[in-house]
C-alpha cells in the first residue's frame, strides 16, 4: 500500500497543475466512487486552488468547500499525462481532464481505492493523527501516545488515529533505525529511546521522498514513473538476509496481524 513518502511524491510530482481549471471527470468504474456528498459536475469549470496530502490521502482543494480525495489502496496509481499523450493501459478507472490540456489518471487494478468527493473536509479528517513530518510530532508528543501502552510500539505506529501516513515499510524502517525491536510494548520505550524513534521516523520518511517513494510492484509517481527507496531498504522485505549492520540473518514476525521485520541483535 502506498504510505506517506509515495503520496507526498505524488503530490509534489503534480503540483504545477494547482491553480488549473478542471474541465471534466470521467468515471470508468462507479465502484471507485467511495462517497459523494455533491456532483462532480459541480466542479467543472473551477480551479484546483491547492493539492494537498493528509494521511495517505491526496486532496484537492476546489471552490466553495469542494474536495476531491484520493486513496490509492493496496495497488493505486494517480498520475498525470500530457497533452497529446495516448491513454492506455489496464483498470484506469478515473481520468480529472484539466484546461492545460493535461490529464490526471486514477488506476488501481485491485480497487482497494478510490475518489471521494468531500463538503466537510475537517470532519473527514477529524479522527486522522498527527503528521509526522510536522513540527508539533516531537519526542514529547510521541512520549505522550506510548505512556502506559501494553500494545507493541509497530502496531501503535500503524494507528492512523495517532500518526497519520506511518505503514508496514516505514514503521520496519524507522525502528531498525532506532534499534528498537517492533513486539516492544509501547510503554516501556525509554525518553532516549522515544528520542531515537521521532527522530527515525522522519528521517525514514524523508529519504524515501527524497527517493521518489518505494516501488515493489505497483507504486508508480506522479509521473508514471517508478520510485526508488526500494534500493535502500534496511529490513522490510528481506527476511534471512543478512542485516547489513552485523551481518546476521533478519527476521520475520506477526505483529498485530502484519508481518514484521527486524534484526534480533541490532535491535533491542
Amino acid at each position: 500500500m502506498p504510505e506517506l513518502p509515495e503520496v507526498e511524491t505524488i503530490r509534489r510530482s503534480i503540483l504545477s497543475n494547482e491553480n488549473a481549471i478542471l474541465v471534466k471527470i470521467d468515471i470508468f468504474h462507479p465502484g471507485i466512487l467511495r462517497r459523494q456528498d455533491f456532483d462532480p459536475a459541480e466542479l467543472y469549470g473551477q480551479p484546483i486552488r491547492r493539492i494537498a496530502r493528509r494521511g495517505k490521502f491526496l486532496v484537492f482543494f476546489m471552490q466553495e468547500e469542494r474536495h476531491i480525495i484520493v486513496h490509492l489502496g493496496m495497488s493505486g496509481r494517480f498520475y498525470m499525462i500530457e497533452k497529446g499523450q495516448e491513454l492506455s493501459g489496464k483498470h484506469i478507472h478515473a481520468v480529472l481532464h484539466l484546461d492545460n490540456g493535461r490529464r490526471l489518471v486514477y488506476q488501481d487494478a485491485r480497487r482497494f481505492g478510490g475518489l471521494r468527493f468531500v463538503i466537510d473536509i475537517e470532519d473527514f479528517f477529524c479522527r486522522m493523527g498527527c503528521e509526522p513530518l510536522e513540527d508539533e510530532f516531537n519526542a514529547d508528543l510521541l512520549a505522550k501516545l506510548v505512556k502506559d501502552r501494553k500494545v507493541a510500539i509497530k502496531t501503535l505506529m500503524l494507528n492512523q488515529n495517532l500518526i497519520a501516513g506511518i505503514g508496514n515499510i516505514y514503521a520496519d524502517e524507522a525502528l531498525f533505525a532506532a534499534g528498537i525491536l517492533p513486539q516492544r510494548p509501547a510503554g516501556s520505550l525509554t525518553t532516549v529511546e522515544v528520542e531515537r524513534l521521532t527522530q527515525a521516523i522522519k528521517q525514514v520518511l524523508n529519504e524515501s521522498i527524497e527517493q521518489r517513494g518505494t516501488t515493489f510492484r505497483d507504486f508508480r509517481d506522479g509521473y508514471n514513473k517508478s520510485g526508488g527507496f526500494q534500493h535502500h531498504l534496511q529490513v522490510y522485505g528481506r527476511i534471512n538476509e543478512p542485516c547489513r549492520l552485523c551481518g546476521r540473518p533478519l527476521a520475520r514476525e506477526r505483529i498485530g496481524g502484519r508481518s514484521s521485520h527486524y534484526c534480533r541483535h541490532c535491535q533491542s
